[in-house]
């Protein structure tokens, strides 16, 4: 199970209740445990998180995350902040994010990748999630990097581009407010910040050589991220599961209950060392083990379980299965 580190709910918390909810009633409406909102930090499943933003937005409107994100707090996340304040560039402080985020969530994976000599994109990839609390999740992830990072350098940084997964917002206002000048993709492929590697070089006034040091066997002992190359077949076979029962599988159709195109869909499936047909026919013969678990089922009905147009389509699968 994803979880998230509860200071993450505190910072948040604190936010929305400054911009004028009711924390009790917001912990209760959340379904956070009172007990993880003092002491020392816990883990609390991801769904939770995704809820707060869920509540935060009913309440105070759609740019809640955005707006959460731009008053970010320095600290607030403990080793994973100082892990990125103590490096000496704005590069080598991105590059902290990746290795280092099981530190807050094992949620999410950042990757920073070189795309050119003259860009560099952070890439963010979360595990579980979906509708409204994942697209205020990945909102709020990469522009609190982004808040976090314009704190302690001492000169304009705005991205290059900014893409998100999510539909277009209605208004622009805020997404402008927080990215400056950076071109908005919605519906992309993605959730990434690209930036000019110019801009990578930059020197962080907070740098601190003594105490990265000190940090680093702490940040050696964090597990690692989150495999998501293992994740990608799971949640592909748990989208097959739920087309199948909708009547329509079909790679474009799991693509779009994955919020990704199919060709990326495809390439993440290749880098798990597996196919779309193969991953399909493995979630077949799961449900079909299940659905025979408890006494025999007639040919027919175990196409219909397994989402093909007849029993001769269903036994030519099977000859595949077994070849």
């Amino acid at each position: 199970m994803a979880t998230d580190q509860s200071l993450l709910h505190r910072f948040v918390i604190s936010q929305l209740s400054a911009a004028g909810l009711d924390r009790t009633q917001l912990i209760r409406d959340t379904g956070i445990p009172d007990w993880s909102m003092t002491g020392h930090d816990v883990h609390l499943p991801s769904e939770t998180f995704s809820r707060l933003w869920e509540v935060g937005e009913y309440r105070l409107g759609p740019d809640v995350a955005l707006a959460v994100a731009q008053r970010y707090v320095l600290s607030s996340l403990g080793l994973y902040d100082y892990l990125f304040t103590s490096a000496p560039t704005l590069g080598a402080g991105l590059a902290t994010c990746g290795p280092n985020v099981t530190a807050v969530t094992t949620n999410h994976r950042f990757d920073l990748v070189a795309e050119s000599d003259d860009e560099s994109t952070l890439y963010l990839e979360m595990i579980d999630g979906e509708g409204r609390g994942r697209d205020h999740t990945q909102l709020w992830g990469l522009a609190a990097v982004l808040s976090r990072a314009r704190r302690v350098i001492d000169a304009p940084l705005d991205p290059v581009r900014v893409s998100l997964r999510q539909s277009a917002a209605p208004t622009l206002d805020m997404f402008r407010a927080v990215f400056g000048s950076a071109t908005l993709e919605f519906g992309a492929d993605t959730d990434s910040m690209t930036f000019r590697n110019v801009d990578l070089d930059l020197r962080l006034t907070t740098a601190d050589p003594v105490l990265a040091t000190v940090l680093r066997p702490l940040a050696a002992a964090l597990p690692p991220p989150p495999t998501l190359a293992s994740a990608w077949p799971r949640r592909v076979a748990d989208a097959v599961d739920e087309a199948i029962e909708a009547g329509t599988v079909s790679l474009d159709r799991v693509a779009l209950m994955l919020c990704i195109s199919p060709r990326t869909l495809q390439r993440r499936l290749a880098e798990s060392g597996t196919t779309w047909r193969a991953e399909l026919e493995r979630a077949r013969r799961a449900r079909l083990s299940r659905a025979t678990a408890t006494g025999p089922v007639s040919a027919t009905r175990q196409a219909e379980l397994l989402g093909y147009s007849d029993a001769a389509s269903l036994r030519r699968a099977a000859r595949r299965w077994t070849a």
